[in-house]
């Protein structure tokens, strides 16, 4: 059993199923998921998603023992195409765009390279008006965010500002026009 009962009962599940009990299991398992889905605080995903992964394992070694050498025969065959990506800035899925450009945990469709693109001309742009440098605060420019794409931290005025929060800077930008370009040539 766990030896310090998790916030919302996951890791209470997965003992349970290694306990081989089943039904109690299974009543925990759908506790947790309503405790999770109620939860009034923003818990951390990484720590959800270890727990939930937990859970898997545990259910995979007791079926393992259960079915034996026919185990393989018994896993679920998932196909590429159920998989459902989706741009990490729009929310559009890969069939609504005409392509998706994967990156490190992110992908983005080519509408939002596009607009991201606009948005950087217009900076550009409104950067070489000496008006548009004196409304830029010099503490706003030291601010440092991360970008979404590479992860790194960037200032505030190299950033660009994309829907869903997600900021990401001119070299990410130049990369996922590069790798569009190419993929736009084949």
């Amino acid at each position: 059993m766990a030896t310090k009962p998790s916030k919302f009962g996951f890791v209470e599940c997965a003992d349970l199923i290694a306990e081989q009990n089943y039904a109690a299991a299974f009543k925990m398992f759908q506790l947790a998921v309503a405790k999770f889905v109620e939860s009034k605080s923003t818990p951390k995903r990484s720590e959800i998603a270890l727990q939930l992964l937990q859970i898997g394992a545990v259910l995979e070694e007791t079926l393992k023992r259960a079915y034996g050498d026919k185990w393989e025969a018994h896993i679920p065959k998932f196909a590429d195409e159920v998989k459902q990506l989706i741009c990490s800035f729009c929310g559009k899925n890969q069939r609504e765009v005409r392509k998706l450009i994967a990156g490190p945990s992110v992908h983005i469709c080519e509408e939002c390279v596009k607009l991201c693109s606009g948005i950087i001309s217009e900076e550009l742009e409104a950067g070489k008006s000496p008006a548009a440098k004196s409304k830029t605060s010099a503490s706003d420019a030291r601010e440092e965010r991360l970008c979404g794409i590479c992860m790194e931290p960037r200032e505030t005025d190299e950033l660009i500002f994309l829907p869903h929060a997600a900021y990401m800077c001119a070299g990410c930008l130049e990369d996922i026009q590069t790798i569009r370009d190419n993929h736009s040539e084949k």
